[in-house]
């Protein structure tokens, strides 16, 4: 009887430790690829500085993009970008964006682009091409400037427009009433 108790712990043990093994099997196997492309990743380092003594808000957005910018003419594709609060923090405002090398293509050319926002609103972007990474750019210690964006006093959004569609419209029908009370008049005139 003694020998069946161990017999069915030696069954239990030996599948539980069989378990055990699949278990740290599968946790390797998802750890093994988070492992390489941790290591498989770069940084453009830098700065950002902006064009005057501006003062941001507290709720000041920034964001900052690698971009390939190969095709003249057309849209930039962003590689990746990092957005982040200034949290009240004033320029000089330190950024490290990862990249993966493997999405980089040695032929084509990589730009640093960027804005700050603040309520949807660009107060700030990059006005001058920053190169990284290929045919000899640099990916650390850049001094990226960003200057004012002109709004011209006009709102940045459609809001605007509305209210004089809405007149526009309002103009057409008033013209087009008075059109047809001119028409069915003159047409009583004549009988």
């Amino acid at each position: 009887m003694r020998h069946r108790y161990y017999s069915a712990f030696s069954i239990q043990h030996s599948a539980f430790a069989l378990l055990t093994l699949l278990a740290l099997l599968a946790l390797a196997l998802f750890i093994a690829p988070a492992a390489t492309s941790a290591q498989s990743t770069s940084t453009v380092t830098g700065v950002i500085f902006l064009s005057d003594a501006g003062v941001l808000p507290s709720t000041a957005i920034v964001t900052i993009q690698l971009a390939d910018v190969t095709e003249p003419g057309v849209v930039a594709s962003v590689t990746t970008e990092r957005i982040f609060s200034t949290g009240g923090a004033q320029s000089p405002f330190s950024f490290t964006l990862p990249y993966n090398p493997e999405q980089i293509n040695p032929a084509r050319r990589y730009r640093i682009q960027g804005n700050i926002r603040v309520a949807g609103q660009t107060l700030y972007s990059t006005a001058v091409p920053y190169s990284v990474i290929t045919f000899g750019s640099p990916t650390s210690n850049l001094q990226i400037t960003m200057a004012k964006v002109a709004t011209g006093g006009l709102p940045q959004s459609s809001g605007g427009a509305q209210p004089l569609l809405l007149a526009g419209t309002l103009l057409l029908a008033g013209l087009g009433t008075m059109a047809i009370r001119r028409r069915l008049g003159l047409a009583r005139g004549a009988v």
